[in-house]
């Protein structure tokens, strides 16, 4: 019968040396299989995952967000006893409660991948100016895709490894988002999507939700529809 410990936590990590300790203990009281991948980070986060029990695998130099998910989905691929994967946010965005209700439901359910989405019950804890960038940048994926998400950038997933093996992505940055949903709707995987509460810190917030990242989000969406 399959459990938690046939799901592995996903963990791209990029310079989180201040709330790595805190998120990787969060997950590893629900989940025994986490996979961290040091994305090329410049500060000690590297040295302070070896002295964690997670499987590590490092980039030598930052590839992108997009590209260090693509790293663990390679490595899940392997895994023979691996029924599922979850992706999940190294910044302390994401809650290890919906971490594990979306692995209860992943084992149990038809579809092969549940989308996180902020704008199911959760909207109001989305900062202003991130809120409207998100929504546009949802509009905008949902036409190119010509799927019905509420929510197209969310770290926050659980993905099925027959869905895995079914993708084929080599985006880096975050357009990954944009490709891995266009080839969800393009080889028609069935899909659904549960709430996601958002933990908007000081810390996350002085870390990416600003203007110009979300222009980023437009310009890598350009980007996903010059590759298809």
């Amino acid at each position: 019968m399959k459990n938690l410990d046939n799901v592995y936590v996903i963990l791209p990590l990029f310079n989180e040396s201040k709330v790595l300790d805190k998120v990787i203990d969060e997950v590893q009281s629900t989940f025994k299989n986490i996979i961290v991948i040091d994305d090329g980070s410049t500060d000690n986060s590297y040295d302070l995952l070896l002295k964690k029990d997670v499987t590590l695998i490092k980039h030598p130099i930052n590839l992108g967000q997009g590209a260090a998910i693509t790293t663990g989905f390679e490595y899940v691929k392997k895994i023979e006893n691996a029924f599922a994967v979850i992706t999940f946010d190294s910044d302390g965005q994401h809650s290890v409660d919906d971490a594990k209700e979306f692995a209860k439901t992943i084992l149990n359910c038809e579809e092969e991948i549940i989308f996180g989405s902020r704008f199911l019950g959760n909207e109001k804890n989305i900062p202003l100016i991130k809120r409207n960038v998100l929504k546009i940048a949802t509009f905008i994926t949902n036409i190119i895709t010509g799927m019905n998400l509420s929510d197209t950038h969310n770290g926050l997933k659980a993905i099925k490894k027959s869905c895995i093996k079914k993708l084929d992505l080599d985006i880096n940055g975050y357009a990954f988002e944009s490709q891995f949903i266009y080839q969800i709707s393009k080889r028609k995987i069935s899909y659904r999507e549960l709430p996601a509460n958002i933990i908007y810190t000081d810390y996350s917030i002085s870390k990416g939700q600003s203007i110009r990242n979300g222009f980023i989000i437009i310009e890598d969406i350009i980007q996903s529809i010059n590759k298809r």
